[in-house]
């Protein structure tokens, strides 16, 4: 066998370890998050913290930060590490992600040496905390989200610190089924270093560890090679989450990002700071975020190794909610994780418009139901936990129609949603409604997908809700023309009625629930792409007949008119078309000195006549548009009479900044778009 074919075996050889750990996890795992949600990844890293190997299907929110905490234990034990010791973290301020995402590192020796890390990071249904699930909107500091785990050895050569795993689980509800779930990394853990040794005596350990730095080498040079391919320049992208869950301020993320030749920086500078509610993340995200998708738009088919992030740079002052300290939650991590996302697809879709794609549903949407386990043999300390993670829709493309509630790009093979059967088995609740969610997509050319609706009745008394999600008041954006999905929805129906669970949407922390109550849980759909008028008839005619969208939201959107027997009307069709277009709000633009901004929000100056036209008022969300934007420009009103104000729009300019021009890849004199944004932000 010549050299490549042997290099081309051994990294077969890794990513398989990385594959049985995946099917070992799946198959002895106590928890239904993980066997079923697949809501964990296993990884291979090397002696001084390099991402080896991961299987395909693993979830990037935790493989791209596992490197990070490897790091961080090296940096806490150095060369006190021996043959069977374990090493478990979920500190977020030291490389973890959230505090239910505990990662455990077995370390493998070769003559003595250390040679890599066994690594599996796994979602913890409980981990303590202020409310069953952990999960919280409503909570103010990381000690109210569970058991914090800095950089720890939990066996030290090969005995365990019984001491420790005691008080680990005395401090965790459902005790089995974590006790269960720490037995399956661990039974795992051990097989693959077995695995490795294996592999070290059919290779050679230094022959093996030799290849692992070649195929390093060579997924950086495939990445660098990618990067060169994009257009040298800096590109600006700008977002929102709702809330920090405690009041009505939205949190404001911004990007620069820079290509110069075969090297990528990601700059989030100018980030609102860090938040008392759980809308934050540790420092390991913002790598993650942008190593996730710089690796999925240019290289998706070359092995992830630590070689395709080398050329990647994050500037991430400390002290941001995309960064943050103790003692700052950071429960709500896929949330802010998912804003980077959108800013890097921004950014990156301004380079590479090809790429372009709406936005997606805005996070993991944590949904715990939990409560008292009814029966005659059940105690005070035996409760059931209903974890619920809808998916929501995916955002259109150049070319193709967003996916309806599934799990995006970023998320691995994490599944959509708890299987009926597996929370009617195991929880006093009954799944009475599970399909899409009807006109949630975001309209285009090519339209996103739709969100689903979930309604969950409540069959004990004493439950209780908790809720952490995003894009309950902001909804996925649009990018080339393409309009807004729409936002999550999350309540509680009760005796037929809507009851709000929290004041803030999406943040809600142990709301009681009656027997009989139903949840209702209604996902977000995905941002569209390109300008609706441009869709084919026929396939808005399709879009009815399968119920994604109704005959008002495709006759006001789209100019789409059908018959009674339901075919396009196309003489009438062509007539609407012209006047949707004709009452459109556009307005052209010219630079200001700089970007109006009222606190966290972005400030947008229109007219009276104009804001009455858009049918908003002060301090409404509205967002601008064009065709090739990468994303649209949103902003929230201030009305103050202008030039032209008693015609509306006519003869009236928009004033931009700097920022907000190169956001939107205008210059002074082009014409936007205003739209009003449904949104309950005020």
């Amino acid at each position: 066998m010549n050299e490549l074919g042997r290099l081309e075996l051994i990294r077969e050889s890794l990513v398989a370890v990385v594959n049985e750990m995946r099917a070992n996890v799946i198959r002895s795992s106590y928890s239904s998050i993980i066997y079923e949600g697949h809501d964990f990844s296993c990884a291979l890293v090397t002696a001084d913290g390099r991402l080896v190997a991961q299987g395909q299907a693993d979830n990037p929110i935790h493989i791209f930060a596992v490197p990070y905490s490897a790091v961080e234990v090296l940096k806490t034990f150095g060369d006190d590490i021996h043959e069977g010791d374990i090493f478990l973290h979920n500190d977020p301020y030291t490389g973890g992600t959230h505090l239910n995402d505990i990662l455990m590192l077995y370390p493998v020796f070769h003559n003595g040496r250390l040679a890599m890390f066994m690594a599996t990071r796994c979602h913890w249904g409980d981990v303590g905390g202020m409310t069953p699930g952990s999960l919280s909107g409503r909570v103010k500091e990381v000690y109210q989200e569970g058991i914090r785990i800095v950089p720890t050895r939990i066996c030290e050569r090969g005995r365990m610190n019984e001491a420790f795993i005691g008080l680990l689980f005395n401090n965790m509800r459902i005790e089995r089924e974590r006790r269960g779930d720490f037995n399956t990394m661990l039974g795992t853990s051990r097989k693959a270093a077995d695995h490795i040794g294996r592999l070290f005596t059919r290779f050679g350990g230094d022959a093996l560890l030799d290849a692992v730095e070649e195929l390093i080498d060579r997924a950086e040079k495939v990445m660098r090679a990618q990067l060169s391919r994009v257009p040298d320049g800096t590109y600006y992208a700008e977002g929102y989450l709702d809330s920090d869950g405690h009041g009505p301020d939205p949190l404001v993320g911004r990007l620069k990002l820079t290509i110069d030749g075969d090297c990528i920086i990601a700059d989030f500078t100018g980030s609102a700071p860090q938040t008392g509610g759980p809308t934050n993340v540790g420092p390991a995200m913002a790598l993650n975020a942008v190593a996730s998708l710089v690796k999925s738009y240019l290289d998706p088919h070359t092995a992830v190794n630590h070689g395709s992030f080398n050329p990647i740079e994050v500037i991430n002052p400390p002290g941001s909610f995309l960064n943050a300290t103790l003692p700052a939650p950071c429960g709500g991590m896929a949330e802010c994780r998912a804003l980077m996302v959108a800013m890097m697809v921004s950014a990156l879709g301004q380079a590479l418009p090809e790429k372009l794609v709406g936005d997606l549903k805005g996070g993991a949407n944590h949904v715990y139901i939990s409560g008292p386990r009814p029966g005659p043999n059940s105690d005070q300390a035996d409760i059931f936990l209903l974890y619920e993670y809808p998916a929501g829709g995916t955002g259109a493309t150049l070319g193709m129609d967003g996916n309806h509630a599934v799990r995006a790009f970023p998320e691995g093979d994490f599944n959509a949603v708890q299987a009926v059967e597996i929370a009617e088995s195991q929880c006093p609740v009954r799944i009475e409604r599970y399909g899409l969610r009807d006109n949630s997509c975001g309209d285009g050319e090519f339209r996103g997908g739709c969100g689903m609706r979930r309604d969950i009745r409540i069959l004990a008394d004493g439950a209780s809700l908790s809720v952490l999600t995003d894009h309950a008041i902001i909804p996925p954006f649009g990018v080339d023309g393409g309009y807004s999905g729409d936002a999550n929805r999350f309540v509680v129906i009760r005796n037929g009625k809507v009851v709000q669970p929290s004041p803030i949407p999406g943040k809600v922390g142990g709301f009681p629930l009656l027997k009989g109550d139903i949840v209702r849980m209604e996902s977000a759909g995905g941002g569209g792409y390109g300008d609706p008028l441009k869709r084919d008839p026929e396939r808005v005619r399709r879009d009815v007949y399968l119920g994604y969208l109704n005959v008002k939201r495709v006759r006001d959107r789209y100019g789409v008119v059908l018959d009674n027997a339901g075919a396009v009307d196309a003489v009438a069709t062509e007539t609407e078309r012209s006047r949707v277009r004709a009452g459109r709000v556009t307005i052209p633009i010219q630079l200001a000195n700089e970007d109006e901004l009222d606190g966290s929000r972005r400030r947008i100056t229109v007219s009276a006549a104009t804001a009455k036209r858009l049918g908003v008022g002060e301090r409404d969300l509205i967002e601008l548009t064009a065709p090739t934007s990468a994303a649209a420009l949103r902003g929230w009103v201030h009305i103050a009479e202008q030039p032209g104000s008693d015609s509306g729009d006519a003869g009236e300019e928009l004033r931009l900044g700097p920022l907000g021009l190169a956001i939107l890849g205008r210059e002074p004199g082009d014409t936007v778009e205003l739209r009003a944004v449904k949104s309950t932000v005020s």
